[in-house]
């Protein structure tokens, strides 16, 4: 069954590829006085070489991150019920909780998602805001004579800690939480591959997207009563 359509595969290997390029570049510049950073700073070319390549992938992320913009408004002109799938909703509360209930032996079955559960959603709008402060910051801090044209001295000091810390903290929210649900957790290891061939077994959209499955399945029934 199609989960991921090929538009929605290349753009994260965009991001997949431009992150790692700016995490591989950017922490050795965020702790240069280190023996391990200096060292992998050189295996890299040197310092201009690092810095370039941090901004040519910065600039490939901001590209990636404009483009998914635009087509999420137009989708959400569209307004079709998948489309808003990745909108936040009061049923996201209750299945979080619900989840957490479930953990703790609290009840006895887990909440029923959809093509998306509250955890896709979480770490879904974290990238996003993620993506606009690292943009935002990193642009001040490419251009700080026309940041400083409009705005205070000040923005570019407090954007290079902003921008500092919020990639140490994708880099661990990466490494921690998508890492471990995509690659290790039960129902994931050794690693989930539908964003990559787009594509998903019945068996596992049934029990992890039930509530998906039975749509699909409810479509194709009346596609077909439609057919005859």
């Amino acid at each position: 069954m199609i989960r991921f359509s090929l538009n929605q595969r290349l753009q994260h290997i965009l991001l997949m590829s431009s992150f790692t390029l700016l995490a591989l570049t950017g922490l050795p510049q965020r702790y240069c006085d280190a023996e391990w950073a200096r060292g992998l700073i050189s295996v890299m070319g040197g310092l201009d070489t690092v810095r370039l390549v941090h901004h040519l992938a910065g600039i490939m992320l901001l590209f990636q991150g404009l483009y998914h913009i635009i087509e999420s408004l137009w989708e959400l002109v569209l307004a079709g019920p998948r489309r808003t799938a990745m909108l936040p909703r009061a049923q996201d509360v209750k299945d979080a909780l619900g989840q957490v209930a479930y953990l703790a032996g609290i009840k006895g079955e887990k909440p029923r998602f959809g093509r998306y559960d509250f955890r896709h959603k979480l770490e879904y709008w974290s990238v996003v805001w993620g993506t606009v402060v690292m943009a935002v910051t990193g642009l001040i801090l490419l251009f700080p004579v026309v940041a400083t044209s409009y705005l205070p001295g000040v923005i570019v000091t407090a954007s290079k800690v902003a921008h500092s810390y919020e990639a140490l903290l994708a880099v661990l929210a990466i490494a921690l939480w998508h890492f471990y649900h995509a690659h290790l957790a039960g129902e994931s290891f050794p690693m989930d591959t539908s964003i990559f061939t787009g594509r998903i077994s019945a068996e596992k959209m049934r029990d992890h997207h039930p509530l998906e499955y039975e749509q699909l399945m409810l479509e194709r029934v009346r596609a077909s009563a439609g057919e005859e």
